[in-house]
């Protein structure tokens, strides 16, 4: 879905302080500087919009692609 995805590079975008068209989806997010910290508020507001999601399942692999997969199934 299109809509998770914008909603995912929403977060990562206002965690980052960039304009979502700045995140690439297949970008790893920590090279884009996504740290820890930062994944922590990204998670929270994941769940705030009110998807399931695990912090150590996002850090396992952080790209919203790869996010995108797991808030889908």
């Amino acid at each position: 879905m299109a809509e998770i995805i914008e909603e995912l590079r929403g977060e990562v975008a206002t965690a980052l302080g960039v304009a979502p068209e700045q995140v690439d989806t297949s970008a790893d997010l920590t090279d884009l500087g996504l740290d820890s910290v930062r994944l922590m508020g990204v998670v929270e507001g994941i769940i705030a919009r009110g998807y399931d999601v695990d912090y150590v399942d996002l850090a396992e692999d952080p790209r919203l692609d790869a996010w995108r997969g797991l808030l889908e199934a």
